[in-house]
């Protein structure tokens, strides 16, 4: 049996991540900050596997350990954390508001660092587990307006690196996985940025999975848009 535990899972590439897990055999835990959707998805996916649903906030560090005890309470153990959740908005440096800022990077840096810290004791008992982080094009792109998003998605490429650094020969495997433009819900802030190239989320979850089931993979994996 293998678990996998998931944030930001009933939207987007989160819930085609669990979909596909769901069918490669993976019992799940699924968090989610909106618990009517994450409950309504989470009775999708009870039909593929067993699930266990949390309603959570990443920027909580107790909502993090809620998720990855709710791991332990229901399957007894936790092989894989997908840090998915993450939030974006457009800004320029100077335009950049505290709250901007404050949000993604709450959102996008502290609650990975949250989660991995709560299951790293549980992978260390394990002796085995993987850590998961979902990065973005936009840290090494450097596009003006994602500037705050672009530096948080880069902050957790630093964290993964130096995580893995820490944890070797403990087992556990750490790596950060950074797609391109994908077609998701995030883009009804602003529906201008959404280009008819962007990748669909089942494709970028299969190219996950593809990382996941290799574990000789490079730590980081950049996957930009295909070119027609």
């Amino acid at each position: 049996m293998k678990v996998a535990a998931i944030t930001g899972a009933y939207g987007g590439l989160g819930a085609a991540l669990s979909k596909a897990l769901a069918k490669k055999g993976y019992k799940l835990v699924l968090g989610g900050r909106d618990g009517a959707a994450l409950e309504k998805f989470a009775a999708e996916v009870r039909g593929l596997t067993d699930v266990a649903a949390v309603t959570m906030d990443v920027r909580s560090k107790s909502d993090c350990e809620r998720l990855v005890d709710a791991a332990v309470e229901k399957f007894g153990r936790l092989d894989l954390l997908i840090n998915n959740a993450g939030v974006w908005d457009l800004a320029s440096f100077e335009e950049t508001s505290e709250a901007q800022l404050r949000e993604m990077f709450e959102t996008n840096f502290f609650g990975p660092f949250f989660c991995s810290q709560a299951a790293v004791r549980l992978m260390k008992k394990q002796g085995s587990g993987h850590m998961l982080n979902i990065g973005s094009t936009a840290a090494v792109d450097y596009k003006t307006a994602l500037i705050a998003y672009g530096t948080s998605k880069a902050a957790l490429i630093a964290l993964t690196n130096f995580l893995r650094g820490e944890l070797k020969g403990t087992g556990i495997r750490v790596s950060v996985f950074s797609p391109g433009g994908i077609k998701t819900g995030v883009f009804r802030r602003h529906p201008e940025m959404l280009k008819s190239d962007y990748m669909e989320p089942s494709f970028v979850a299969g190219k996950i999975i593809e990382h996941i089931e290799n574990p000789t993979d490079d730590w980081h994996v950049i996957l930009k848009r295909p070119v027609a």
